[in-house]
């Protein structure tokens, strides 16, 4: 079966073996016309000019044909996870950013070839599944960077890869769900899994609680440069500003028509607000600042209102 898996080492190319190449594309176009079911040897031969002697000699049987074809359908997935891929940044980002680009692929190909790309994975064995392989090197570099604690990173990486697969076919075969609402359900279930299969203090800490500030407009890569990547220290400081006493002292000064003070703390908790990453945040500070550059106060309290309102929601992330 000289096109059965990534794994296979005397796999003869493709690209040297014509007659392969025809068998493989008569294939392909047979199942993407009429199914997998309607794959067989007789109309192989037929379609590729082959003989059925030929394609024996090449694959075993139907099904290894019929993984060859997955195989093909395979690389294209396996070069999205590895441009997906960044080493620096922790597993929940990039285990959501890969398994998002497969999504987008998976949703592109028609359902009897996500189908296909269930059973492939379904057919090899651990050690030389390509999907298992890559995420399982992936966890690997997680955890000699300390990021997750020593286990089974095989086990880790065939409960991902197997759940994204089923996934994504049941997510093809219903209509009603486009890809906008796959993904969102892809995210709710990495996050379930991560949890499991990581650890929920390292899936929770190092993972969740970074992509939820990020949703919430945080500069979480920005400021943990300024501060050399020491997160807990990071996370004092947005306690100390969120708790800073300058906001009600703020609220007391726009109550009281106290421009000038106003000014003063919302200037002030406008530049901690950058240096800690905080941009929406700053953002929302900057338009009351304005306001009260003016010397007015026309605004001043919905615009202090929406500072809060933002705020309350990222200090409930910590």
């Amino acid at each position: 079966m000289l096109y059965e898996n990534e794994g296979t080492e005397n796999k003869q190319s493709l690209m040297e073996d014509g007659i392969g190449r025809k068998i493989l594309d008569a294939a392909v176009a047979i199942i993407a016309q009429d199914g997998y079911e309607s794959l067989t040897i007789r109309r192989v031969a037929k379609e590729s000019g082959c003989s059925n002697s030929a394609i024996y000699v090449r694959f075993e049987d139907k099904d290894a044909l019929a993984r060859a074809v997955a195989a093909l359908h395979a690389k294209p997935f396996l070069l999205v996870m590895d441009e997906s891929y960044v080493r620096e940044d922790d597993v929940p980002t990039n285990m959501k950013r890969i398994m998002k680009s497969m999504l987008e692929m998976a949703y592109s190909m028609d359902l009897e070839s996500v189908h296909m790309q269930m059973l492939y994975c379904g057919s090899l064995k651990h050690s030389e599944n390509p999907f298992v392989k890559r995420v399982e090197s992936y966890l690997k570099d997680a955890m000699d960077a300390g990021e997750i604690a020593l286990g089974n990173t095989q086990v880790m990486a065939i409960t991902l890869i197997t759940s994204f697969w089923g996934f994504a076919f049941l997510m093809r075969s219903n209509k009603e769900i486009d890809l906008e609402a796959a993904q969102k359900l892809l995210e709710q279930q990495n996050e379930v899994l991560l949890k499991g299969v990581i650890g929920k203090d390292n899936a929770g800490e190092e993972g969740v609680i970074w992509e939820n500030l990020k949703e919430q407009g945080v500069n979480v890569d920005k400021a943990l440069e300024r501060m050399k990547g020491n997160k807990e220290a990071y996370v004092s400081f947005l306690q100390e500003f969120f708790a800073d006493p300058d906001f009600e002292a703020l609220q007391e000064s726009i109550e009281a028509q106290r421009v000038k003070d106003a000014f003063d703390y919302a200037h002030g908790l406008k530049g901690m607000a950058g240096n800690l990453g905080l941009d929406h945040v700053h953002n929302k500070i900057s338009i009351l600042v304005e306001i009260l550059r003016r010397g007015s106060l026309d605004g001043a309290m919905e615009a202090y209102e929406e500072v809060m309102e933002i705020c309350k929601k990222i200090a409930a992330l910590l």
